[in-house]
């Protein structure tokens, strides 16, 4: 078992769940409720769900390779997923001026930060 990679699919499981319950309320329904184009609302409703999905998708893979001890290029790409992700909503927040505006970027991070250091401390 690797206790890092399986605690960055506890965070990114976290993840998963704040996107589908905090952020349903927060985002989805203000956002759907704005968008009057019955096309743009149904492509916005389905990158919601397909975000979601891969929250969820990525936290069982990475619990999984933590819990199996496998760490390898696979576990990498999802490092890199939530480290791209962790940058961009850093990059939103820092320009709508206040650094924790869209304060997710510290999970993402951290999902990418746990996952690199099973990497690179394998069981």
């Amino acid at each position: 078992m690797n206790w890092w990679i399986t605690a960055s699919g506890g965070l990114a499981a976290i993840s998963a769940a704040g996107h589908a319950l905090a952020g349903r309320t927060m985002f989805f329904r203000p956002i759907r409720a704005r968008l009057a184009d019955p096309v743009q609302a149904a492509v916005f409703t389905g990158m919601w769900h397909f975000i979601t999905a891969h929250f969820a998708l990525s936290a069982l893979f990475l619990l999984a390779c933590g819990y199996l001890g496998r760490p390898d290029l696979a576990v990498a790409l999802a490092a890199t997923q939530f480290a791209a992700y962790g940058a961009i909503n850093l990059i939103l927040s820092l320009r709508l001026g206040q650094a924790m505006k869209l304060g997710q970027w510290v999970l993402f991070g951290g999902v990418a930060v746990l996952a690199a250091i099973g990497l690179a401390l394998p069981a």
